[in-house]
């Protein structure tokens, strides 16, 4: 029997997540994840979907973005995936669905809720074990929000320095946080 479709706000920010089939390395080397980020860009521009957050990971990817048209979000996050798939099918001879089942959306409710969102999102590869501090990640928004650095997936203005040194020690400050726990903090609002 197939889903419905999802019951969503006419607009809002949502946490955006998808996942590679059986743990399948959906981004093996950086130009998958330059081929990802040009692709998301463009996506994200046509729908006007604004990216706050984002990380990059082996096997799947997180978005923090707001949506001003939630009409406007599935066929976006198809087309991504999708335009995706067909690259990683070429380059790599790979047979079969590369995204496992349909990507999650869940609705960001306060700014509270999405500075903690953001924190989960940047300690993504800490908490995997791919590196020891967010810096060492190339693949997110964290070296925006911290350093100032430009990406041309954010639409947040550059941070302030003030800003920049806030943003540090809010995200440092999760890393000996139980993951599990940060999870719930961002989804619950709490």
């Amino acid at each position: 029997m197939p889903r419905g479709p999802r019951l969503l706000p006419a607009e809002g920010i949502f946490h955006l997540i998808a996942r590679a089939n059986h743990t399948v390395r959906a981004f093996r080397q950086s130009l998958d994840f330059i081929v990802f980020k040009k692709r998301l860009l463009r996506f994200s521009m046509q729908a006007g979907i604004m990216i706050h957050h984002y990380v990059l990971m082996n096997t799947h990817f997180h978005l923090l973005a707001r949506v001003d048209d939630t009409k406007l979000l599935a066929p976006t996050m198809k087309a991504l995936l999708l335009s995706y798939h067909h690259y990683y099918r070429r380059k790599y001879a790979y047979k079969g669905h590369l995204w496992h089942s349909r990507y999650r959306s869940i609705i960001i409710a306060n700014e509270e809720q999405k500075l903690q969102c953001a924190r989960y999102i940047e300690l993504n590869p800490v908490h995997a074990k791919l590196c020891n501090d967010p810096q060492s990640y190339r693949w997110s928004s964290y070296h925006h929000y911290a350093f100032g650095t430009a990406d041309e997936l954010i639409v947040d203005a550059e941070p302030t320095p003030r800003e920049r040194l806030l943003y540090q020690q809010f995200v440092v400050s999760g890393i000996d946080l139980d993951y599990q726990h940060l999870k719930k903090q961002y989804e619950r609002g709490q």
